[in-house]
This record gives structure tokens, sequence and C-alpha cells, in this order.
């Protein structure tokens, strides 16, 4: 499994000196054993939040940690979501607390940020949300019926032909910028970017809880997530390209791009 210290500072060199970008939450999941987790359990968070992640919602489905074959096949940990069924949202499907507010982790329609994890899809019914909040007028990425989505309530982009797929791993990460242009990645390539602007109505609803795993609008997300990050700021496409090429290799901790693990399994 990766070394998590080891594995944050090599990303953080990937992404650049440079950034200035606050990484508020890392959840790699290699601190928490295998195995189902209960209600009130505690994730930790490598970012600079101050505050680890604490799951929620097990009356509505489960949330297990899984030791497997992750992103790029690398046998590490990852976090496995399964409501109950489709039509759960907020905080009664199986998610994680961040333990911040929109507002407070300065996350709003019309702030810089970046959101990326590591998805494999287990549904395209209804929504699957990687990222989201409980009531109201809600901050909503994640997948929409088989469409990448980033939505802020009113102003949402998707990724019209490139569709979800079940049971494969792809990275996806969602940017927006101070104006209210949102951008979708996956695999490191940018496949959608747009919104009008007026933030929608999740603009104004930033004392909303930041969840993982769940929102509004059957939100519950159905799958796998790993590497789950959070940035107060836009990252590039560069930025974003690297993150999205970065596996660790499991037995030294040490990050190698998904060519380099192929080349280096070629030669075993």
């Amino acid at each position: 499994m990766r070394n998590t210290k080891t594995l944050s500072l090599a990303l953080g060199l990937a992404i650049g000196a440079s950034a200035q970008a606050a990484n508020l939450i890392v959840y790699d999941f290699e601190s928490e054993a295998a195995g189902a987790l209960a209600d009130a359990a505690s994730i930790a968070n490598a970012g600079t939040s101050g505050a680890d992640g604490t799951v929620g919602g097990i009356a509505g489905g489960t949330a297990t940690i899984v030791t497997g074959a992750g992103p790029g096949g690398v046998t590490t940990n990852y976090l496995s979501l399964s409501p109950s069924n489709e039509d759960l949202e907020g905080v009664g499907a199986p998610h994680i607390g961040t333990g911040g507010t929109i507002d407070s982790l300065n996350l709003g329609g019309d702030k810089a940020y970046t959101f990326a994890a590591w998805v494999r899809y287990g549904s395209q019914a209804n929504d699957n949300m990687v990222f989201g909040s409980n009531a109201g007028n809600v901050l909503h990425l994640g997948s929409r019926g088989n469409q990448h989505w980033s939505g802020h309530w009113g102003d949402d982009i998707n990724s019209g032909a490139l569709l979800t797929e079940v049971g494969v791993w792809h990275h996806v990460a969602w940017t927006n910028t101070p104006g209210g242009q949102q951008t979708i990645y996956v695999d490191g390539a940018q496949v959608a970017s747009g919104g009008d602007g007026n933030f929608g109505a999740y603009g104004g609803n930033g004392v909303e809880a930041l969840l993982v795993g769940t929102s509004r609008n059957k939100g519950s997300f159905n799958g796998d997530l790993d590497d789950v990050r959070v940035y107060d700021e836009t990252l590039t496409g560069t930025q974003i390209a690297a993150l999205a090429t970065a596996i660790p290799e499991p037995t030294s901790g040490i990050l190698l791009s998904l060519a380099s693990l192929a080349l280096l399994r070629r030669r075993r």
C-alpha cells in the first residue's frame, strides 16, 4: 500500500510549487483498516483544512474500505459506497462529512476551486455525486444519468457525448473560476467547459456542509473512490494531467506515471 506522506509530497511536487494552492482535503484511505465502516468513523485527511472526515449515513447503505486493485491496477486501499437504493440523497446516504462548510472552505460558486478523485462508478441510475451537500440548492459534482456533471444548481455543464462508464476507474476533476467558468476533466483531458457565470442558486448556500459521496436530488454515489482531493484554487490543465497520470508504486511509495508503470510490468 502507498505511503501517505510520500505520495502527498510527490503529488505536491507534480502540480508545481508555483501553484500556491491550498490542498484542503486529501483522502487516500491508507490509514484505515479494510472492512465495513460505522457511523462516526474517522477518515484521515492529509490536507490543510484541519479536520478529518467523518463517515455518516450508514443506515442508508454501506461504506467499506477495500484493499484491492485500485487505479492503474495497483493494490491499494479505496472507499466503496453502496446506498441501499438509488433514491437516497444528502446525509441519508453513505458519505464522508468533511468537517467544513462551503463558506468555511471558501468554495462558493464565485470562488476558485478544484475537486478531483479517482472514480469507479457502480451505477448510472439517477445522480451519482462525488461531491455535494445535504439540503437546499447545492453543489453537485459527479454523474447524472450517464454524463459527467458539474453543477451549481441552475448553472450546470455536462460531458455531452462522452459518457460515464460503470466498473472502470477514471480520474475526474472539476474546476471553477471566480467568474463561474466550470470545467470537467476526465483522465487529465478537458471534456467540458462553460457555465453562465451567475453561479446558480448554489452561490447563496454557503452554510451547507461539504459532503463526499452524496448530494441532493437523489445524489447518492454508488461505486468506488480513491485519492479524493479538494483545492481552493483552479488548477491548470497541466497540473490536473499530472494528478491523473500519477500512480504509486505499492512497494516503495514512489510516484510513477501510468506509462512508466506499464513499462515496468512488461519488464517483469
